[in-house]
């Protein structure tokens, strides 16, 4: 073997060997920057998605509150329903809208419905003649009967309610509204599409009334749906029925402004591929791009050792040539490397002293 071929094999060896070694370090590296990324972009994604969903319903909200504050007179009945009808055309994520007086007769109501009825036992009747009310999702109860279900799925709303108070301030009735879930729903639904994530949000009993996810019985144990019930914000790194390893955060309080609370805690996890996918084209790409500097170290260096030990080739095959006894051509004196130097000596030596034999 040539020195030329083997000084470029040792050369191309340990340019591979320090390239993997940094590449393993990288990799080591990206590991935990992958792991702190997907902390804060689990932590930032689910804020603001809770962020919009609690803004959302606070508009809904506002506007709840707002006609509870402007309805001062109950004595015109049709001049009641007239601004009822107003206000629930003009949203249509409102399923139901009505006032119930402080016996919780419906006086006025979106078409009509329930109108003349009691609502005296239900929750959001109960808890609006005392304050401002956000109640959790359920199923339609008295309107059942009157509104069809979308589908297969059942008529689901959230409540809101406010007093409404005369001139004195006195409550004299409640201004309720039904909120079409479905609505919530498909806000949640696009907004974790579009932050790649996955919903889960939980009430106080701890049911998962949404999941943008399958969910099983096991999910309702795991650590961060049991956060987000009991009011703990925190990043969780566990494995989920599915198998897989998820980061995820929960968001204890849905809430925004004066919105009342609903009770609800919301849990967003990230998808490890999300991450894992740009991680492993990084890795990829490392290691091809190792294989690339290592070929380029390995080939620069042999056209520079080929300058290098030319001379010296040179001036072995002459010193070879000069023992055998065979006629040498003079060979250049090279002083650039000692080595080289001292064997350019040597063979014009022996040249001087054969030569000096022959006369």
């Amino acid at each position: 073997m040539q020195l030329r071929t083997l000084l470029t094999l040792i050369v191309g060896l340990l340019s591979a060997l320090a390239l993997a070694v940094l590449t393993l370090a990288a990799t080591a590296n990206l590991d935990t920057y992958r792991s702190e990324t997907a902390e804060t972009a689990v932590r930032v994604r689910s804020q603001a998605l809770g962020t919009f969903l609690a803004r959302s319903l606070h508009e809904e909200w506002r506007q709840i509150a707002r006609s509870a504050a402007d309805i001062q007179d109950l004595r015109d009945a049709d001049a009641l329903q007239q601004r009822i009808d107003a206000l629930g055309s003009t949203d249509e994520k409102l399923s139901w809208l009505g006032v119930a007086a402080a016996d919780g007769t419906v006086l006025a109501s979106s078409q009509g419905m329930l109108r003349g009825e009691s609502v005296a036992q239900r929750p959001w009747f109960q808890q609006g003649l005392a304050a401002p009310f956000a109640g959790d999702v359920h199923e339609a109860v008295l309107l059942a009967r009157l509104m069809q279900s979308e589908g297969d799925e059942p008529l689901r709303f959230v409540d809101f309610s406010a007093p409404i108070r005369n001139a004195n301030g006195d409550v004299i009735a409640v201004l309720g509204a039904h909120v079409n879930w479905r609505w919530v729903r498909t806000l949640v639904e696009e907004a974790a599409e579009l932050l790649e994530l996955d919903v889960f949000i939980v009430n106080r009993e701890g049911t998962i009334v949404l999941s943008t996810a399958a969910i099983d019985e096991r999910t309702a144990e795991m650590n961060s749906i049991l956060a987000a019930r009991r009011g703990i914000r925190a990043v969780f790194e566990e494995t989920w029925p599915d198998g897989l390893e998820y980061q995820s955060f929960t968001v204890p309080d849905l809430t925004y402004g004066s919105l009342p609370p609903f009770g609800w805690g919301l849990v967003a996890r990230l998808d490890p591929a999300v991450l894992s996918g740009p991680q492993q084209r990084f890795q990829t790409q490392l290691a091809l791009d190792a294989v690339l500097a290592t070929l380029f170290i390995a080939t620069v260096f042999a056209l520079i050792s080929g300058g290098i030990i030319r001379p010296l080739r040179r001036t072995a095959g002459a010193l070879l040539a000069q023992v055998k006894g065979e006629p040498t051509d003079y060979v250049r004196e090279h002083r650039r490397f000692k080595e080289i130097q001292t064997l350019s000596e040597v063979l014009a030596r022996l040249q001087s002293d054969s030569a000096a034999d022959r006369r």
